[in-house]
């Protein structure tokens, strides 16, 4: 018999609060563990990095490997942060100089189908007599993940592949889930084969875990609050979960007022504001700002009728050089635009619904769905009028069976306030670039123009 204990994280999405005691707790508990004999692995369960942080945003994600080596984490798998913000190039350089393995079962290159090559598919580990294989899964948004040069693969269909064939030649399996608690709860009662399944994505808290038959689920909660301990035992061939412990990172610091993070935020703001983009701007307020973003949105789409809001824009730009650090300070969101194809009767439902909800979402506080700002604000458009009841469209008014075309933040197809979008749109979202490079374009053309 061998004890086996697993050092886990989930979801920290860039807060980095507390990441010097969290390093120093991963490896100082790993090596008294280690020293009593047990075998240890420590793993992150993906939304590690968010691009809020101007870290991640200067270095392109590359402070991903380097939190991770630090902390000696041995498997990592992909959260949608990671998968959904980087192209499979730009994920592939972040990982270099990982000194750990990426575990991904359903995520794969779109031009090769093939796991990304810096991932495996499974991973196997033996411990004494016990084979144990870890599978990662991520949660499936093919609207983001195929647009973005990725094949995803529905978690079950994917487990359906994979746990059979493990499963008949002796291997425990380890499941590192980022699919949230309600997809864990079925997996468990779908694949009792599976001994463990390490929680995350909805940011769910188990302090001891959960049982569920004979499986134990995980959940550590967000942003970093928590380690979870889980101890295993082996018995011949046989993987056994024991128990799950959540450690508040809170109770471990020395110091409790100090932001053990603050100089990685400062040294990602001085990278941000060497790269300008234009040496002068004038000044653009807000509105100013949401009104040049739907400039911007028709031009590089080529789609004439656009949506916006001035939430979007969380502080103005001064006059004077324009900086990557003032456009991820004005937008810090990772949102990219939604091309919507309407009917018209649709399309006047739909702006029905943003007449009605206008008042209320004006000064409503919101966040999540890739919004990174404060409140939604006041919504705008172009490219169309309505005119007694008809919607017109270059002076052409168009019947209630015709088709519009539009653009927006893919926020809007996403938050709980116009479900119409996703319900009657047929929708794309445009990649890759994010709602800042866009405007960063159309800022940069505006100067070129300006000159000619």
């Amino acid at each position: 018999m061998s004890e086996v204990t697993i050092l886990h994280i989930n979801d920290m999405h860039s807060n980095f609060h507390s990441i010097k005691t969290q390093t120093r707790f991963m490896t100082e508990r790993r090596a008294q563990l280690e020293k009593e004999g047990q075998k240890v692995f420590g793993i992150d369960l993906g939304d590690l990095i968010d691009r809020v942080h101007p870290l991640v945003e200067a270095e392109d994600g590359k402070i991903a490997a380097r939190v991770l080596n630090e902390e000696q984490i041995d498997f990592a798998t992909l959260g949608n942060n990671e998968g959904t913000a980087y192209t499979p190039l730009e994920l592939e350089a972040a990982y270099e100089g990982r000194q750990f393995e990426v575990i991904i079962s359903n995520v794969k290159w779109a031009t090769t189908g093939e796991v990304p090559p810096f991932a495996k598919e499974v991973h196997f580990e033996t411990v004494d007599d016990c084979s144990i294989t870890f599978i990662g899964l991520t949660a499936s948004y093919p609207e983001s993940y195929g647009p973005n040069g990725y094949l995803i693969e529905e978690p079950m269909d994917a487990l359906k592949r994979l746990v059979p064939t493990l499963a008949a030649d002796g291997h425990q399996i380890v499941l590192l889930s980022h699919l949230g608690i309600e997809m864990d709860h079925l997996i468990a009662e779908t694949y009792p084969e599976i001994q463990v399944i390490l929680g995350a994505h909805t940011h769910h808290f188990f302090e001891e875990g959960k049982w569920v038959n004979q499986t134990l689920l995980t959940g550590g909660f967000k942003y970093g609050a928590y380690i979870g301990e889980l101890h295993l035992k082996t018995e011949g061939s046989r993987l056994i979960p024991i128990s799950d412990k959540m450690i508040a990172v809170e109770d471990l610091k020395e110091d409790s007022t100090i932001d053990e993070g603050e100089a990685l935020r400062q040294e990602g703001i001085a990278l941000l504001k060497e790269e300008v983009v234009l040496p002068h701007i004038p000044a653009y307020s807000v509105k100013e700002l949401a009104l040049l973003s739907l400039e911007a949105m028709t031009r590089q789409t080529g789609v004439s009728v656009a949506f916006t809001y001035t939430g979007l824009f969380v502080v103005p730009f001064k006059e004077g050089p324009l900086t990557k650090f003032d456009l991820h300070e004005c937008m810090p969101h990772p949102i990219h635009l939604n091309k919507s194809r309407f009917r018209v009767s649709d399309f006047k439902q739909l702006l029905q619904i943003f007449e009605e909800q206008q008042p209320e979402l004006l000064e409503k506080a919101i966040r999540g769905y890739g919004f990174r700002g404060k409140l939604f604000g006041e919504i705008l458009y172009t490219g169309f009028q309505l005119a007694s009841g008809e919607v017109v469209v270059d002076g052409k008014g168009l019947a209630d069976d015709e088709f519009i075309t539009f653009v927006c933040p893919d926020h809007m197809r996403f938050v709980p306030f116009f479900p119409i979008i996703e319900e009657k749109g047929d929708n794309e979202i445009i990649y890759p670039d994010l709602l800042r490079t866009i405007i960063e374009k159309e800022l940069v053309f505006k100067e070129r123009k300006n000159h000619d």
